[in-house]
C-alpha cells in the first residue's frame, strides 16, 4: 500500500539536486586543497560570495532548462517511435 502524502521528486529535480550536491562536494574538496591556506583559515566560516552564489544559480538554470529540453525530446522520440510501431503493424 502506497502512502498517499509521500511526494516523490521526478528526475529533472533529482538530477539538479545531484548535480548541486556535486558542485558542493567539489568546491569543499579544492578550497580543502588550495595552497597556502592555514588551517585557521580553514577552520573558520566562510560565507559564499554574491559571485559563488550567482554561479550557482546560473549552474541550476541550466540544469532545469536542459532537464525541460530532454524531456521535450524524449517526447518528440516517443511520438515517433509509436507512429512507427503502427505503421510497421499496419503493414503487417
Amino acid at each position: 500500500m502506497t502512502n498517499p502524502q509521500r511526494i516523490e521528486l521526478g528526475w529533472p529535480a533529482a538530477a539538479t539536486m545531484i548535480a548541486a550536491m556535486i558542485g558542493a562536494a567539489a568546491t569543499s574538496i579544492a578550497w580543502a586543497i588550495v595552497p597556502g591556506a592555514s588551517a585557521d583559515e580553514a577552520a573558520g566560516i566562510r560565507y559564499a560570495t554574491s559571485r559563488e552564489v550567482g554561479e550557482v544559480k546560473a549552474r541550476l538554470e541550466a540544469i532545469e532548462h536542459s532537464s525541460r529540453q530532454l524531456r521535450t525530446e524524449l517526447r518528440g522520440d516517443i511520438r515517433e517511435l509509436r507512429e512507427l510501431t503502427q505503421q510497421l503493424l499496419k503493414q503487417s
